[in-house]
């Protein structure tokens, strides 16, 4: 596990450094490692759902195999996470600002204003795309220890870093919001002189402070004391009027926190400017002016020019899903995750009860407690809203109590709306940013999505002409109910490798199991209909159709199965694990032999490269991690850089163990039944995947030695004339499974449930070496039939995985001697007037052995021996 941390007491710049070493260290989580400065703490408190940040309480330190550290060179200022700086183990980078220039692998200090700096510039270099929220934050970074770019620290990276935040849309209002500034002297005391003028109105609802004073000289930064006013006063907004004496002017200062009031189009009038939340004008006045006057006149203008703008109804999301107490707290998970919610209202009889959130269920979750209903864990404590407020206090509501979504309630105490962090993120900073970072529902896409489209007409050639004239039939019976029609999946994607692959796989886009019915009436076929899938299956003798609705899937958790609901074509493509079977050829006439490519697909088949879809695929379904293995196996492909990373993440972070035993076991099986098994195990081993079958495997060169001859052994086997049916994946299980004790052999039978005759075929692996020494021992034939009587024929060929020289004698069991039978039986003991008893057995052996070795050869030479032998007896 890679942990992304920084210094206690958690500033600006350390928290902005983290975000960005995340770009740079995706796999990486990011860990506070002790208290937040306030500032820092009243942004969390809103943006918390953007940063998700965990405590040093909540990973499991002894997993950790890599520290990014940032804003800090120091261990001794990370608290509880101290002890990973002593192990050394623990690979640890550093970056930071705090001391003389150091760049090497482990080490990246830069003498700049800020950590941050260092980062955003190597983002900025690698052209990773920065959203509005994050060139805020890291804004907010850099001006926090740069002062705003005045400090002697500042550098002109610094600024160059900062220019290009702004072209990413920074939000300085946000910036300026959060900045916390120290005073000089001068500043200081003009700053007391303005707290003590302090004047307070209120216009149309809206709460306006004015402050006043007289300063000799001009004083920089008055706009810093306006901010540090606008932080200790809960106005809607201020004006801050200084008159300097030396040069008779007046400088005015405004700044809103109000969408209703428009400071920049009140100072307009002035001659000034700025914008809605901020602005200024430097007034000419005479000697005598007085400041009250001027104050009277800006407050004149202010009534005048304010009016109401954006409200929290304009904003809220209506009508509001609500749940009831009764509802189970799956069943609310299950809606969050359909509709990419983090929380909802639970009302009883139209009455507003109580919020269940997405943290709520997942802290029930590691409890095994879904199945209880959401009244025992909702908060009843709801704050509301009316739908008349203002953003600000949404925002003031949001911070205070730290929570996500407010219900918007009238006077009636209907409920009539919900805002949500998310609105107000979305007002901030945009849709297109907001867009950008929502989850959907598959998760982040990995893919650049783009409808491409080619002719594989000529491709389509390979394909047996029945097939296509099948397919040509679906696609005109489509055209005529009114669908698009596609085939998908392996079909698709081999057709491009230039090879046949007959799982005709159909998907819908309209209703996929009246379609089906509709083709299985006219082709005289057989259905099979699955309504929960809505899915069906058309049987034309030794042809099979699956046909699907085009489709959404929802996974209600990691390895669950999903739950559909009707999609686009290429959102059912979406949901599927790589590009290379994300790809879909059309069968409606007018575009029969189309190739639809989404993603790339085409172009990652042609590359060679396994790519995955989104980056939440293999915690809905871990399962896919052995899919990449397949085709990695199967087709020699690599995987792609990021797919890769998320790969190694959904092993680290324990995936599979969410996979019941018979799924686990299953995909163990297809992999060691595909194309090339051998490579197959490499990859588990790589990824160390065989843990969690059992902690007995191991991997060494005596076990890559055996897989190879296993290969070699099926080639063997597959080559002899005489037809010998084996299962090829039994050879490779025994293989793996080959330094088993019976304790563990039971215990593997055990949890993967196995067959008698699956758990028999293993446990006979375990005594092969005596096997294999009493063969090498026998001379004779008999005795070459008596060792290998009862063995199975993969038992047979795991014999020569584990010692070829042996194959001669193998081969002359399975082509003679297995076939040898004598006729005398015990009727004709009985006949020579013997009694029945346990010697038949014997006896009848002896002859056996006899015809075995070659001594007999006929029936009356059968009868000659029987009776020699019973006459010894």
């Amino acid at each position: 596990m890679e942990i992304i941390t920084t210094h206690q007491r958690t500033d600006f710049d350390g928290l902005a450094a983290m975000v960005a070493a995340q770009k740079l260290y995706p796999a990486a989580i990011m860990v506070f490692p002790g208290k937040l400065a306030n500032n820092v703490k009243e942004f969390m408190a809103l943006y918390k759902d953007r940063i998700p940040v965990k405590r040093p309480r909540e990973i499991n330190k002894s997993r950790v195999n890599k520290v990014i550290m940032v804003d800090n060179n120091l261990p001794t200022r990370t608290g509880a996470l101290i002890d990973l700086f002593e192990e050394s183990e623990v690979e640890i980078i550093i970056y930071d600002h705090h001391q003389d220039e150091q760049i090497d692998d482990d080490q990246i200090i830069k003498s700049v204003g800020a950590t941050t700096t260092i980062l955003v510039d190597k983002l900025l270099a690698k052209k990773i795309e920065i959203t509005p929220f994050e060139a805020t934050l890291f804004a907010l970074g850099i001006y926090e220890d740069t002062g705003g770019l005045i400090y002697k620290n500042t550098t002109s990276l610094d600024a160059q870093v900062v220019a290009s935040l702004l072209e990413s849309r920074a939000n300085l209002e946000i910036v300026e919001e959060y900045i916390d500034h120290s005073l000089d002297r001068k500043q200081q005391k003009l700053f007391n002189k303005l707290l003590d003028s302090l004047h307070q109105i209120s216009v149309k609802g809206l709460k306006i402070d004015t402050f006043q004073a007289e300063a000799k000289e001009y004083i920089p930064d008055i706009s810093l004391l306006t901010h540090k006013l606008n932080d200790l006063h809960n106005c809607d907004a201020l004006f801050v009027l200084v008159k300097f004496t030396n040069s008779n002017k007046i400088l005015v200062i405004g700044r809103s926190k109000s969408d209703n009031i428009n400071v920049a189009q009140i100072l307009n009038y002035f001659g000034g400017g700025g914008h809605n939340r901020a602005a200024s004008v430097t007034i000419e006045c005479e000697e005598s002016a007085e400041l009250l006057e001027w104050e009277q006149e800006v407050l004149k203008v202010a009534r005048e020019k304010i009016s109401p703008s954006i409200l929290v109804k304009d904003i809220m999301s209506t009508p509001v899903k609500t749940i009831t107490a009764d509802t189970t707290m799956k069943e609310a998970d299950k809606i969050m995750l359909r509709n990419n919610w983090s929380g909802l209202v639970v009302c009883k009889d139209d009455e507003l009860v109580g919020i269940i959130s997405k943290r709520d269920i997942d802290k029930v979750r590691n409890y095994d407690l879904l199945h209880a209903p959401v009244k025992g864990y909702m908060s009843t404590n709801v704050i509301t809203i009316n739908p008349d407020a203002s953003l600000k206090e949404v925002q003031e509501q949001i911070v205070e109590h730290d929570i996500g979504r407010l219900p918007v309630v009238n006077k009636e105490d209907d409920l009539v709306g919900i805002i949500t962090r998310n609105d107000l993120l979305k007002l901030f900073y945009g849709t297109d940013d907001y867009l950008k970072n929502r989850q959907n529902l598959y998760g982040r896409s990995l893919v650049q999505v783009q409808e491409k489209r080619y002719d594989v007409t000529e491709e389509l050639q390979i394909v047996d002409q029945s097939i296509i004239d099948l397919l040509k039939k679906a696609g005109r019976l489509a055209d005529e109910l009114g669908y698009n029609l596609y085939i998908v999946g392996g079909f698709v994607r081999d057709l491009l490798l230039e090879r046949i692959n007959l799982d005709l796989d159909l998907v819908v886009e309209g209703e996929g199991i009246e379609f089906a019915k509709t083709l299985a009436h006219k082709l005289n076929g057989d259905l099979d209909i699955y309504r929960d899938f809505g899915t069906a299956v058309v049987d034309l003798d030794n042809v099979k159709l699956d046909i699907a609705t085009t489709r959404i899937e929802y996974y209600p958790y990691t390895a669950s199965l999903p739950e559909v609901e009707p999609g686009s074509i290429q959102q059912d493509l979406f949901r599927r694990d790589f590009t290379i079977n994300a790809l879909a050829i059309q069968l409606n006439p007018t575009a029969f032999g189309q190739l639809v490519d989404y993603f790339n697909g085409k172009k990652d088949l042609e590359a060679g490269v396994i790519h995955l879809l989104h980056n939440f695929s293999l915690y809905d379904d871990p399962t896919r991690i052995f899919r990449a293995f397949r085709f990695a196996s199967r087709y020699g492909y690599q995987f792609y850089e990021e797919t890769e990373r998320l790969i190694k993440q959904a092993i680290d972070l324990d995936t599979i163990e969410k996979l019941s035993p018979n799924r686990l076991f299953g995909k163990l099986k297809h992999g060691l039944q595909d194309e090339n098994p051998t490579s197959f195990i490499r990859l588990l081993v790589k990824y160390d995947i065989l843990v969690y079958f059992s902690d007995s495997l191991v991997w060494n060169q005596v076990k890559e030695k055996l897989v190879k001859q296993v290969d070699k052994i099926i080639g063997w086997a597959m080559k002899k004339e005489q037809n010998i049916e084996f299962t090829p994946w039994i050879l490779y299980l025994m293989t793996l499974l080959e330094h088993f004790t019976k304790e563990e052999v039971e215990k593997f039978s055990k949890k993967f449930n196995l067959n008698s005759q699956l758990k028999s075929r293993i446990k006979t692996s375990l005594e092969i070496e005596q096997i294999i020494t009493k063969l090498k021992q026998a001379e004779r034939n008999s005795e070459v039939y008596y060792t290998l009587e009862g063995l199975k024929i993969e038992e047979l060929l795991f014999i020569l995985v584990k010692d070829f020289s042996l194959t001669e004698k193998i081969s002359l069991f399975l082509e003679e001697l297995k076939e040898v039978e004598i006729k005398v039986s015990g009727k004709d003991i009985i006949d020579l007037g013997y009694q029945p008893g346990p010697y038949f057995k014997q006896i009848l052996k002896e002859v056996k052995r006899a015809k075995l070795d070659g001594k007999i050869d006929s029936t009356p030479e059968e009868h000659q021996f029987l009776e020699k032998c019973l006459q010894r007896r």
